[in-house]
């Protein structure tokens, strides 16, 4: 039932109805038509044992023989700076381990900034997601983590720093790193942590 309730609250705080009930208008005129972005996207990796911080050097982390597999789908639809962009993400992926394999759906608020290229050829766009991240059931590192802390990580937060690479003429597809982050934020909220170093491909419509 967390999961259900999750995907009806994302839907909901994500509409344009709620949007324009809180003062907000989501929805874009004919002349802003540009700024409305949809994106799916599709990665794999694995997960590891060491802290958040360490993952941004991908190549020096303990990994474990857990596997993720996911893909998600995101939509923008406010532009408050030039180049910057804020939307909406949702995803699913399923973690493969050698005991056992659970699954994971997550949703949240993303940010992109498209205004790196390099020589009108290559595009560099970092972005994040931040929002909620639920497991129907924990494994590996991240459920003794779980012990630890005393507090079950069913659900905590989600947070994925990513680079996304595309070529400056065809910037609807994109390749990209993404660290896949869930954690209590310090026990905010539930207990332990889970990380894992993703590579994947984007297309936007």
């Amino acid at each position: 039932m967390r999961i259900t309730h999750f995907i009806i609250a994302l839907c909901v705080f994500s509409s344009p109805a709620f949007a324009q009930s809180n003062g907000t208008t989501l929805i874009p005129t004919e002349s802003e038509q540009s700024l409305l972005d949809r994106y799916v996207f599709l990665f794999g990796g694995r997960m590891g044992d060491d802290h958040m911080y360490s993952f941004f050097n991908p190549f020096d982390v303990t990994y474990d023989n857990t596997l993720v597999i996911g893909g998600g789908y995101q939509q923008f639809m406010l532009q408050p700076a030039e180049h910057f962009r804020l939307g909406t993400e949702i995803g699913i992926a399923a973690r493969i381990g050698e005991e056992k394999t659970t699954a994971e759906i997550w949703g949240g608020v993303v940010g992109r900034y498209d205004g790196f290229v390099i020589n009108d050829t290559l595009r560099i766009t970092p972005s994040i997601t931040f929002g909620m991240s639920l497991v129907t059931d924990t494994m590996g590192e991240e459920a003794a983590r779980e012990v630890h802390d005393g507090r079950s990580a069913g659900m905590v937060f989600y947070l994925s720093p990513e680079i996304s690479v595309s070529l400056a003429d065809n910037p609807n597809a994109e390749v990209f790193w993404r660290l896949h982050h869930r954690s209590s934020a310090w026990r905010t909220i539930g207990g332990g942590s889970a990380n894992a170093t993703t590579v994947g491909i984007r297309y936007g419509f």
